[in-house]
């Protein structure tokens, strides 16, 4: 297995710290999470087609020890389920010198994921092109501080607002037509620019992309490739 297949499917729910405790599921020579960070502004899963770790549940406690780990290991490791009746307890990970264990967690301690049975209208649909990426990256770059950004619709025109607010603030905003032709109207609504930020990051490499968002308050952002599927639920934050 190439290490870097796996950092793939760890980096798209970990987003850069924001997610810390999962649960695997490995069935059929795939790989699947369902997560929450840990601030509760994102709701995602990932799915990927490029792992097989047998037919096992994974209680993954510290994401961010097991990143730390892998940055032991070379670029191709060989990777084992341990289990004990029937219950996986660890991860044993090794190149041709190291060799390194992952100690598992009970599937009790990690925390529920909301089951979002219930979706609301879309109000309108982007394409999450390379340039859009590019374009919002560098905005939250450039007002690190920032903590939303805003998506408002006329026209089928998104206008997006890195760092909005009802009074005078810094902010940078830009313009994209809108995917949907029937597109609707829609004022101001507010998401984390820093778990978007870190969702774009790590899903670079999908060969399609595009945000939902409903004025009712949610967005869904999707990502597919022919290796893996990443979706992500944003819960709308209150703009001051």
């Amino acid at each position: 297995m190439k290490k870097q297949e796996l950092l793939n499917f760890v980096n798209k729910y970990h987003l850069a710290g924001a997610t810390t405790s999962v649960k695997w599921v490995a069935q059929s020579g795939t790989l699947q999470t369902s997560f929450i960070t840990d601030d509760q502004n994102v709701i995602g899963t990932v799915n990927t087609t490029t792992i097989d770790l047998g037919d096992n549940e994974l209680g993954v406690y510290a994401t961010p020890q097991l990143v730390k780990m892998l940055s032991a290991v070379g670029d191709d490791v060989d990777v084992k389920v341990n289990d004990i009746d029937n219950t996986a307890v660890s991860i044993d990970i090794k190149d041709k010198d190291v060799k390194m264990k992952f100690m598992l967690a009970d599937l009790s301690v990690i925390r529920q994921v909301p089951d979002l049975k219930q979706l609301p209208d879309w109000s309108t649909s982007i394409n999450l092109s390379k340039e859009f990426i590019d374009k919002f990256v560098k905005a939250k770059n450039a007002i690190p501080e920032s903590e939303n950004f805003g998506v408002a619709c006329k026209d089928n025109v998104a206008e997006i607002i890195i760092n909005y607010s009802s009074i005078n603030t810094n902010r940078i905003k830009f313009s994209v037509k809108c995917d949907n032709e029937d597109c609707d109207d829609m004022s101001v609504v507010c998401f984390s620019s820093n778990g978007f930020k870190e969702i774009l990051q790590a899903n670079k490499d999908a060969e399609s992309a595009k945000l939902e968002v409903s004025e009712a308050g949610l967005a869904r952002a999707t990502f597919n490739s022919k290796t893996f599927t990443s979706i992500y639920y944003l819960v709308q934050l209150q703009a001051a």
